[in-house]
């Protein structure tokens, strides 16, 4: 039976579980436990790589294995994995208390060393990679591609990290709850200066806030990215001025994961053009929009230049080089090659629209619509593209078509994972046909309101979308769903067919999506004696279309972008395969989710059972999953070997001493094997626990107590700190009180670790300091207390808050 979070009020023990139990009835199941966890790929750090050099990182995921399979979906990015994966990576105190603490905490990671090489050729923006083992596919996680290389967080204590001359862009990450990133910088003249934060762009799960203060402590920016967009800020900096950046979530979550690259350059910011798009090998006057281009400060500016566009149909962005006051900025524009166009922001007549074009408007003070017509015939097909979001506007667009009696054809408001527009539609009727393009909210003349209406007639054809990522188990049949959208009245068979399967895998039936059939779900076969890899695979439909065969690749979704900048970024032409076979043994949590009673700051040991299938003896290593329940709060479990001679073990569990008594909570385990697949390969393979190992809390047996809370100290010198414990008749130990020194505090503070008999309960910590500068002023010092009982450790912490001066 799955059990609940305990009542907060007293009751008795046998009273509270039954009390449980009912409440857990009414709430019903969690699900079942007892499954496969593929891997999931992270994140990377640091999380910009430089172009054209040699980077080591760390690659963090979750469930990772030591056979994994490595994706990078770049071919002028390689990389190299240089050793085994770390031990839990679990977040560092402080965590929530009260009400929060029973919130679900991010899953807990392990790191993988590696080395990324990038081509000199590499394009700068975002790369997508993917992991996979015998248990299945990961989806796709994000780095960066920078032109130059980039700064990494190193900073001590709450103090700011000063950075050198700008422009400069610095990778860090919020790896704790209430953490608060500080950057100083000092300028040398006049001008604005922007600062850009990519950290959702990377898939780091927190929203931004971030300040600047200068050296009086006067507050010169405040922005908060409560849309989720990440976010950016210029001002008006003085000369010789010293700035502070603070960058926080805005919850002050904080996690391992959460990782950004925050640039700070000198001079303005363009946020779009007029038009959005080039056209190839064309010259036009281009309005650039952006704060800080002529005034130097946030105010949104819009300065023209005279831009001609490159007629390489292989470049599909023209970075320019604007001219301002204050310094170039590079632009990035994108090209194509229809014809592109600036419209005037009318309001009392419509703006005609030819078979094919671009279309760059603004909305008017209070203005929430624009008109645009055009000539269509009976039985056409017109597409429809309406950028804001995408091109750098601020406005959030619907598009609408109306038909020559003017009745409603169509509507749009947000595409998926964005809030621009779009829509196909078909004619039916000769005549003047309508497009409205709407704000949703009422203008206010700025000058980023604007838009881009992208107009053509769709000839005849499709395009094809596969889903990312498939499990195919070893021996086994699996159908592929591909979804066919057709354009431009086409409604013949489309022939699918995939590149890239792996030896052992085999289409089944025909694989045809029928006249007029929109979807089809083809079916791969693994054979039994197939060595078990991934491989990406590649779908591509063929057709006939007007006596011409068009052959169109499949592309994937990518459902954990959380701040796609485009449309454009977001499908990948390539599918995950991973071949799968199952774990030859089963993991019994004995009792199941009954509670177990276990005092604070010690260790529960859960009683677990390994029933090995026919014909496999092999040993079993006994893990904590990636995804745990609720925050973890320091709560971490071993990874404890099982030879294949045992099939009973004890799973252990260290509880911290500051959880709290009126909560459960529960671990989930699974077992990992090293097996060999058909091929004699060895892939290791897991399975889930069959149940939650579930705990209560009982007070203590042990408590640390420091009698100096604050002191002052001289660098260089010796301190005697008072130790009090308190330990319970359950526990006549000894015990050892030791400090744990900081990492920037290694080799500079010291102490020999004090152990206090049984019947000791006091004694003195004698701490030796070195006389060096970088000891200066306030440090928190952690010392712990620690007894064994029964081999297992119970353990106490208190920390000391010691300012140390000059001699």
């Amino acid at each position: 039976m799955t059990m609940c979070p305990s009542l907060s009020f007293d009751l008795p023990q046998r009273l509270r579980s039954l009390t449980l139990a009912c409440l857990c009835l009414l709430i019903g199941p969690v699900g079942s436990l007892s499954a496969q966890v593929a891997p999931q790929a992270g994140y990377l750090f640091p999380p910009s790589i430089p172009i054209g050099q040699t980077s080591d990182v760390q690659l963090g995921g979750y469930d990772f294995s030591e056979d994994m399979q490595w994706f990078v979906h770049d071919d002028r990015v390689r990389l190299e994995v240089l050793g085994p994966r770390s031990d839990y990576l679990l977040p560092p105190p402080p965590y929530w208390i009260g009400p929060r603490s029973s919130t679900d905490a991010p899953p807990i990671p392990r790191e993988v060393p590696g080395r990324i090489h990038v081509d000199p050729a590499a394009t700068e923006g975002l790369v997508r990679w993917q992991v996979a083992n015998a248990n299945g596919a990961s989806t796709t996680a994000k780095f960066y591609l920078s032109r130059t290389p980039d700064l990494i967080e190193s900073r001590s204590r709450d103090l700011p990290q000063v950075l050198p001359s700008l422009p400069v862009a610095v990778c860090g990450r919020l790896s704790r709850l209430t953490e608060v990133d500080r950057y100083q910088f000092t300028t040398k003249q006049d001008g604005p200066i922007s600062i850009d934060l990519m950290a959702r762009r990377l898939g780091s799960d927190f929203h931004g806030m971030l300040q600047v203060h200068d050296s009086a402590g006067q507050p010169i920016a405040n922005v908060a990215d409560t849309l989720g967009r990440d976010l950016a800020v210029t001002f008006a900096a003085k000369a010789h001025e010293t700035y502070t950046i603070s960058l926080n979530d805005l919850d002050f979550r904080g996690d391992r994961a959460y990782v950004y690259r925050l640039a700070v350059t000198t001079g303005p910011r363009v946020l779009c053009t007029l038009p959005a798009v080039g056209q190839r090998g064309s010259t036009a006057d281009v309005e650039f929009v952006g704060p800080g281009l002529i005034s130097g400060t946030s105010e949104v500016d819009t300065l023209t230049k005279t831009v001609t566009f490159p007629s390489d149909p292989a470049v599909d962005t023209f970075t320019y080089s604007l001219e301002t006051t204050f310094g170039p900025v590079a632009v990035h524009i994108p090209l194509g090659d229809v014809p592109e166009v600036v419209s005037p922001a009318i309001t009392d007549k419509a703006t005609h629209l030819p078979t094919t074009g671009g279309f760059t408007s603004r909305m008017s003070e209070q203005q929430i619509e624009q008109r645009f017509t055009w000539q269509a015939e009976p039985n056409e097909f017109w597409s429809f593209d309406l950028q804001s979001q995408s091109i750098g506007g601020s406005l959030d667009v619907a598009i609408v078509i109306l038909g020559p009696d003017g009745k409603e054809l169509a509507v749009n408001d947000d595409l998926a994972n964005s809030t621009d527009a779009g829509l196909t539609v078909r004619t039916t009727v000769s005549g003047l046909h309508s497009c409205l393009v709407r704000s949703l909210s009422p203008c206010r003349g700025a000058a980023d309101e604007l838009f881009r209406l992208h107009i053509a007639k769709r000839p005849p054809g499709f395009s094809l979308m596969v889903t990312p990522t498939l499990n195919l188990p070893l021996g086994e049949k699996k159908a592929v769903k591909i979804t066919a959208t057709r354009h431009g009245g086409f409604t013949g068979p489309i022939t699918v067919s995939a590149t890239g399967l792996p030896d052992g895998v085999l289409p089944q039936g025909e694989w045809v999506i029928g006249e007029q059939k929109s979807d089809l779900n083809i079916t791969l076969e693994a054979a039994a004696d197939a060595a078990v890899v991934a491989a990406l695979l590649q779908f591509q439909g063929t057709a006939m279309i007007n006596g011409i065969e068009v052959t169109q690749l499949a592309t994937t979704t990518t459902p954990n972008d959380l701040c796609p900048v485009s449309l454009s970024e977001q499908p990948l032409s390539t599918m995950l395969l991973a071949m799968t076979m199952p774990a030859p043994f089963d993991v019994l949590v004995i009792d199941r989710e009954r509670q177990r009673d276990v005092p604070r700051g010690s260790t529960c040991l859960a009683d677990l059972e390994i029933v090995r299938h026919v014909g496999f003896q092999g040993a079993v290593t006994i893990e904590m999953t990636g995804k745990q329940s609720r925050n973890r709060q320091g709560i971490r479990g071993i990874d404890l070997h099982v030879p294949p001679e045992t099939s009973r073990v004890q799973y252990a569990i260290f509880l911290p001493e500051w959880l709290a008594l009126d909560l459960t909570r529960r671990v989930v385990v699974q077992g990992v094997a090293t097996i060999a697949d058909p091929q004699g390969n060895l892939r290791q393979v897991n399975k889930k626990g069959d149940a939650r190992i579930t705990m209560i809390l009982e007070g203590a047996l042990l408590k640390l107590d420091c009698l100096a809370q604050e002191s002052i100290a001289k660098v260089g010198s010796t301190i005697d700190l008072p130790i009090h414990i308190s330990r319970s008749v359950k526990l006549p130990q000894p015990t050892t009180i030791e400090l744990v020194v900081p990492d920037e505090l290694i080799g500079v503070v010291s102490a020999e670790p004090l152990v206090l008999p049984a019947g000791i309960d006091t004694g003195s910590l004698r701490l030796a300091t070195k006389n060096t500068p970088a000891l200066l002023g306030q440090w928190s010092l952690r010392l712990r207390a620690t007894a064994m009982q029964e081999e297992h450790p119970v353990v106490s912490e208190t920390t000391l808050a010691i300012e140390f001066a000059n001699p």
